[in-house]
């Protein structure tokens, strides 16, 4: 059982602060400093990890709290780390990866996620996590980086899915204010599913005939926190871990593929 959350620094630290508050109460939320007890009851919220200091994230990987962050920990052991799915439980993504016999064959699956916040690691794991959850899981993946300015990082790919369907991703971070974006997109034979963050309506498009998306947008990170904090140890739902496997396998990929001239096969 999850007794306290310690709250790393980052640009969304206040917003992952709110969400434990919310599950376990404020008193029972912290900031993380150096001298907080990690202990096996603790549950610790990183924004990126490759943000921490080499000692400090040593320090958390080998204590006994558990450790969630907005991106996979390289050559971490898995037991005890996890990397967040906010997206998976409420919003567009869950929206659009529900029913997929209505949609048909498919035949592509985009995501674009743009942060005006520094660390390319968490919008590429949420680019990857959403492509995986409309598309399933990759087969082959040919990437390539861009730096472009003080800040900014980004990284686009194009592939396959196991089903032989078209995969595209964009992650793009540290992007100047008021361009950040989410864009997710799945077109089957019988239905095509689009989501734009910069329209006020979404829409599915079947059959000539155009129907919005569900409009609501709760908080998803509080949902996921509430999640982490109920059972015995924070763990996936048994229906999402394949997607969280794939997208996991496919995020230790990109490194590879950005750098070989060629695809990379998963």
């Amino acid at each position: 059982m999850i007794a306290q959350a310690l709250i790393g620094p980052g640009p969304t630290q206040r917003r992952r602060r709110a969400a434990y508050a919310a599950a376990l109460g404020a008193g029972r939320v912290r900031d993380l400093t150096p001298d907080a007890a990690l202990a096996g009851g603790a549950v610790v919220d990183l924004d990126d990890p490759d943000a921490l200091p080499a000692a400090e994230r040593a320090r958390l990987l080998a204590s006994d709290a558990w450790i969630v962050a907005g991106a996979p920990f390289a050559a971490a052991p898995a037991p005890r780390t996890l990397a967040a799915w906010p997206d998976l439980l409420c919003g567009p993504v869950a929206a659009m990866r529900a029913d997929p016999q209505a949609l048909g064959p498919r035949t592509m699956a985009k995501a674009i996620v743009v942060t005006e916040t520094p660390g390319l690691g968490p919008a590429a794991w949420r680019a990857l996590l959403a492509l995986t959850a409309l598309g399933g899981r990759l087969a082959r993946l040919a990437a390539r980086r861009e730096p472009r300015g003080a800040g900014f990082q980004a990284v686009y790919g194009v592939g396959r899915f196991l089903d032989g369907s078209v995969a595209y991703l964009e992650a793009c971070a540290g992007c100047p204010p008021g361009a950040g974006l989410d864009v997710y997109e799945i077109i089957g034979r019988g239905e095509l599913r689009e989501f734009d963050s910069r329209r006020s309506i979404n829409r599915v498009i079947r059959g000539g005939t155009a129907s919005p998306l569900p409009s609501s947008r709760p908080d998803a990170y509080a949902q996921f926190a509430a999640q982490i904090c109920r059972g015995e140890r924070p763990r996936p739902p048994d229906d999402l871990a394949p997607t969280l496997r794939d997208a996991a396998q496919a995020f230790a990929v990109l490194p590879k593929a950005c750098r070989s001239r060629t695809a990379v096969t998963l």
